[in-house]
């Protein structure tokens, strides 16, 4: 029985040593090295040939703001300009440690209205 213990001690020893001495190979067999990514911004290489610009107009049909619509958005910010400046007057007028006066809400409602009427013009 002591052979087999001498035995069995020898046989993890030399185990022990030959990991200790050779670290480097059993970690490469572990884990291999990772593939890189490929860019998402790269060009397919999979599409055919002749296709690189496949769905690109070179000629948008939508020119802009017409002049009429942008004298309207002009006419509209000048007025939305107007509407918060007395805003703001009637909000330092106002005593604010009390509750909020319900008018001062419908002014904010009405400007916040106009503000998204001029952003869908321009938006088109």
């Amino acid at each position: 029985m002591r052979e087999t213990r001498r035995r069995l001690l020898l046989t993890m020893a030399g185990i022990a040593a030959g990991a200790v001495a050779c670290p480097s190979e059993l970690a490469g067999q572990a884990t291999p090295h990772p593939q890189p990514m490929p860019s998402p911004n790269a060009p397919n290489p999979n599409a055919p040939a002749g296709l690189e610009r496949a769905g690109v107009d070179d000629n948008p049909k939508k020119q802009g703001v017409s002049p009429l619509a942008w004298s309207q958005i002009k006419a509209d910010t000048d007025r939305l300009f107007q509407m918060t400046t007395e805003f703001r007057d009637h909000i330092e007028q106002t005593n604010l440690s009390s509750t909020l006066p319900l008018p001062l809400i419908k002014e904010a409602k009405q400007i916040e209205k106009m503000a998204k009427q001029i952003q869908e013009r321009l938006k088109g």
